[in-house]
């Protein structure tokens, strides 16, 4: 059947207008309705008010009453200048009789579809529009609007809508979930039974700031809080969010983990949990923290939020309660234990096994045997479709013979939660038994990515073992018994994961019966290559991608850096995260960079160039934080450990590291000379030279005009070294180099007065940033395009650019000036001397409440 709804745009609002002529005008609403129906062969099952359920046997009939009806109401007068547009929905799929009506989930998904559209508009899901597309009549075409979530349907699907020729065809935003923002994880399986518990924490979430959902591992207390999220997204302007702690262990990392989640800018450098607390502080926001237990010393960064941010609330999901004040905890408990056809436990159990075998029905003669896996599993939803998945392979008769060996018959459904946990590990531990030798093996390897892994990954680490079975053929086999999820990652390529309960399993079996630390071993040896792989195009035009593809592995990253240090790796962790350095310093955050590469700094054993190298990335992430004399330490250390090597890209490095060093260290303190800076990058530029690295030699040449323009200040003989510098950058597709040669080169031209040429070139830079989104990087060449605007003459554009500037460096948790301090000097203090402080503290109210996009067009124009 092809169902259609429809009903008035802003009826109360006619209504008001009308008052006692209303009456009428919804009669002819509804006899023109009901005309376009009839001759169409519609049959009308019920009206509600202004609204119209009408159900058709033919789509191309239903799509003929929707454009005609639409036709008719916008041709005729309507009493008092009133104006009714009506918002239709066409859906097509199955319904039974229920009554008097039809009922059925795709009755539910036509009513969603026509209540996400507005007054005037027709939409229509894809079922209906594979069937009238090819014939549609003349003077109708189809918009697709793309893929759109509905209220209380978890999978998106793509919604058209219909043009008719001489009526309007511009709508706003469908009202979908999707126009609030959100990151909810889309649940590639269908949401069963709960119904009572999903009210319940509905309304606790709605009437306290702190819920937490407590229960034992498998029972389902995520996927529970991402329905409720899903169903009270629409209730939060500023949307829902859901935050996975799993893969971290350390409480400090919870900033940084709600940041990610959120989107939220972080500096570098800077404070995640100021970043936060600045990007909560005025939204209305649903906040879903899952997996809390394993860093419940962090609950007070909870309360830290729910004190700053009135309007948040924040639902957690936790073996156990975090013990804030004011927080309202809710047991989650297994399902009831029933062999009923209509409990949710069966209907659970049937769902995942036609996912493994469509064929699978509900016969007599199963249901007891489907009643008995429910009982001995006591209700746990995770370890019903774990049991589930063994349907592709045995009955359920045979489920519950092998369950009787692993599982006693609970006849209690008021065990606790220790005693439930234990259920889930044996029904864990059953399922793991069924698996082959090599399946097992890999299993357990698997625990090894708290992050979930590619295909490349977990063939990396199921290296020498599984007697010639292709690594993807056990991956199947595994997510096909439910023990291992699939999804599909950014770039379209599946990731495999576990949930935290059955990864918690498979580390402890890994431990006992495999080789845990060849695995850690063979997993760090990955990581590393896939470091070094991304290291030359962290700073290239590529550089985007590349960034965020270390950003969605930093979980796994860390336990393979953790590994390297406690199993004395120093080699390898020192690689890892020299190749690493350009990420936490574009990235963040640079004390987790640097604390990594002091500990493994820390180990005996690595090789001198190696350590050399590492030392060189310490150094540089040592500038970015604000630390000049580990700067210097780090530079001095590391040249005698890579000169005379044998790796001379090493030593062109090194020589430039270490005359930065001193040149920083000549300017800002005053011990160094700036002369043997010079020496160190003529030499590194020799190097460069003979190895024909061009990078290499732009950057020598940066280093080289710094010299001379900074620290000997002969501006105009530096500038040609600098157009060099710049230009060589650009050639060879640098980016990171591009800009801070576009920078230095800007400074050069503001010293010798050219203030335009000077704003180009920073602008030329800030574009640049944005691409990789480096808002380092941005916010201090505002700050110097807000200089040049001084020095113009234009104090309120410099007190506006500062306020838009100093607001997204707060709002980013920076605690240290940018880089670009020094060369700034105080334009604002000189515009409130030629302005006054009113017009100033006007300007810069203006530039805090401004947009970054806006900043950004406002410091291009003049």
């Amino acid at each position: 059947m092809t169902f259609l709804f429809t009903d008035i745009e802003g009826s109360t609002r006619i209504l008001t207008q009308l008052a006692d002529g209303y009456a009428d005008l919804l009669d002819r609403h509804s006899n023109i309705m009901r005309s376009a129906i009839r001759d169409s062969a519609g049959i009308e099952i019920t009206t509600e008010g202004d609204s119209f359920f009408v159900a058709f046997s033919s789509a191309t009939d239903a799509l003929a009453a929707a454009a005609s009806a639409q036709r008719a109401l916008a041709e005729e007068q309507w009493p008092e200048g009133a104006t009714v547009r009506v918002r239709m929905g066409l859906h097509t799929g199955e319904g039974r009789r229920g009554g008097d009506s039809y009922v059925g989930l795709d009755v539910h998904r036509a009513a969603r579809i026509a209540a996400a559209g507005h007054g005037g508009q027709v939409l229509l899901s894809d079922s209906t529009r594979a069937l009238i597309e090819p014939s549609l009549p003349p003077g109708m075409r189809i918009r697709d609007l793309g893929f759109h979530r509905l209220k209380d349907f978890e999978a998106p699907i793509r919604i058209s809508q219909l043009e008719i020729e001489g009526l309007p065809s511009d709508f706003p935003a469908l009202k979908t979930i999707d126009v609030h923002p959100g990151n909810l994880p889309e649940q590639l399986t269908s949401f069963v039974g709960r119904q009572r518990e999903l009210a319940a924490v509905t309304e606790l979430v709605r009437s306290h700031r702190l819920v937490t959902l407590t229960g034992a591992g498998g029972t389902g207390k995520t996927r529970v809080a991402l329905r409720v999220a899903a169903d009270l997204l629409t209730e939060h302007a500023d949307g829902a969010f859901f935050v996975d702690l799993a893969p971290i262990r350390d409480p400090v990392l919870i900033p940084l983990t709600i940041a990610q989640a959120l989107g939220a800018r972080v500096d570098p450098g800077g404070d995640a949990l100021t970043a936060v607390r600045a990007h909560l502080r005025d939204r209305e926001l649903l906040l879903v923290l899952d997996n809390f237990e394993q860093v419940i010393q962090g609950a007070p960064v909870v309360d830290g939020l729910l004190a700053v941010a009135p309007r948040l609330r924040i639902l957690v999901t936790s073996r156990t309660p975090l013990g804030m004040y004011g927080e309202q905890e809710f047991d989650l408990q297994p399902f009831e234990i029933s062999g009923e056809p209509s409990s949710a436990a069966v209907a659970l159990f049937v769902e995942r096994a036609r996912s493994v075998r469509p064929a699978f029905e509900l016969t007599d003669a199963h249901a007891a045997a489907v009643a008995d896996i429910i009982a001995r599993l006591d209700g746990l939803p995770l370890a019903i479709e774990l049991a589930a998945g063994q349907i592709r392979i045995l009955s359920p008769e045979a489920i519950v013979t092998r369950l009787d060996r692993r599982l006693p018959l609970l006849t209690s459904s008021s065990r606790g939660r220790p005693e439930r946990q234990m259920t889930m590990r044996a029904a864990i531990e059953w399922s793991y038994d069924l698996l082959e030798e090599p399946e097992r093996g890999l299993f357990a390897r698997l625990s090894v990515f708290p992050a979930g892994c590619s295909l490349e990954g977990a063939s990396a680490v199921a290296e020498g073992e599984g007697r010639g079975i292709p690594v993807l053929q056990r991956l199947d086999a595994l997510v096909g018994k439910s023990l291992v999820r699939l999804r599909e990652a950014p770039d379209g390529e599946p990731r495999f994961g576990m949930l935290e309960t059955i990864l918690e399993y498979a580390s402890d079996r890994l431990r006992t019966d495999f080789d845990a630390d060849a695995t850690h071993e063979r997993m760090a040896q990955f990581f590393l290559a896939f470091a070094e792989e991304a290291e030359p195009h962290l700073t290239r035009e590529e550089q985007a991608v590349w960034l965020d593809r270390c950003e969605g592995e930093v979980p796994n990253l860390r336990r393979a850096l953790d590994w390297a240090v406690e199993a004395q790796r120093a080699d390898i962790g020192l690689r890892t995260a020299t190749a690493l350095s350009r990420y936490w310093q574009q990235r963040g955050p640079m004390w987790e960079g640097r604390g990594l590469l002091d500990r493994l700094l820390a180990l005996p054993g690595s090789l001198p160039v190696v350590r050399g190298k590492a030392l060189g990335a310490a150094s540089g992430l040592a500038w970015w934080d604000g630390d000049h004399a580990a700067t210097r330490t780090h530079a001095e250390e590391a040249l005698p450990l890579v000169k005379g090597s044998g790796d001379r890209p090493a030593e062109m490095e090194g020589l430039y590291n270490l005359g930065f060093a001193l040149l920083w260290s000549a300017v800002l303190r005053g011990d160094a000379d700036p002369d043997q800076a010079a020496e160190l990058f003529e030499k590194s530029q020799r190097v460069a030279e003979e190895l024909g690295d061009r990078r290499g030699s732009a950057k020598a040449l940066r280093g080289l005009g710094m010299v001379t323009a900074i620290a000997r200040g002969d501006v105009p003989t530096a500038l040609p070294v600098l157009q060099r510098a710049a230009a060589l950058a650009e050639e060879v597709g640098d980016r990171w180099e591009t800009i801070e040669a576009m920078i230095v080169l800007g400074n050069g031209r503001r010293f010798i007065g050219d203030k335009q040429g000077a704003k180009a070139l920073y602008l030329r830079s800030i574009d640049l940033a944005l691409s990789a989104g480096n808002h380092l990087v941005i916010n201090g060449a505002l700050l110097l395009v807000a200089a040049v605007e001084g020095e113009m003459g234009r104090h309120e554009r410099v007190a506006t650019l500062w306020g838009a500037a100093t607001a997204a460096r707060e709002a980013s948790g920076a605690v240290r000036p940018p880089a670009t301090a020094r060369l700034v000097g105080d334009p604002v203090g000189a515009a409130r001397a030629a302005i006054g402080d009113e017009a100033v503290e006007r300007a810069l109210e203006v530039g805090r409440s401004m947009r970054s996009e806006a900043v950004i067009a406002y410091a291009r124009a003049d």
